[in-house]
């Protein structure tokens, strides 16, 4: 495999069991929480430790980046409420992902928190799903490296 981008095993794992999965399920548009997936139990902490804490952190450390990425990835922006910003991004065809990202405000921290649509725990299994995101927060690391 070869791209432009940061091609790591934490993306490349994920893609070739997407790629050699049986079927996939239609995108629904109704959107879950990483704790809604079947298996979450056990990597729900890790997910949050591994995943969203670190995007959270990313997206405050380069306010801008979150909005970059919609450009650099093909997402799309969407209105969501207590969303500062929203944006849907398509790591793989019917994997989309919400994250949505509510910046500090006075005393209050930020808030950032990965949506799934209910199709992606149909088309991949749970350890490939977290396997991917933790991925994608290392390639948005490397990206936000470059970015200021």
């Amino acid at each position: 495999m070869s791209s432009e981008c940061h091609i790591i095993p934490w993306v490349q794992a994920p893609l070739l069991s997407y790629i050699t999965h049986q079927s996939h399920a239609d995108i629904t548009g109704r959107w879950i929480s990483f704790r809604e997936i079947k298996g979450r139990i056990e990597w729900q902490g890790l997910f949050t430790s591994r995943c969203e804490e670190p995007l959270r952190q990313l997206a405050d450390d380069n306010p801008d980046l979150l909005s970059d990425l919609i450009t650099l990835f093909a997402g799309k922006a969407v209105d969501w409420y207590e969303a500062d910003i929203a944006l849907i991004l398509y790591p793989l065809p019917k994997i989309p992902l919400l994250i949505c990202y509510q910046a500090p405000e006075d005393d209050l921290q930020s808030k950032l928190t990965i949506f799934f649509d209910a199709c992606c725990s149909t088309n991949l299994h749970i350890k490939s799903i977290f396997t991917l995101c933790s991925g994608l927060v290392q390639m948005f690391a490397k990206i936000a490296v470059h970015h200021r």
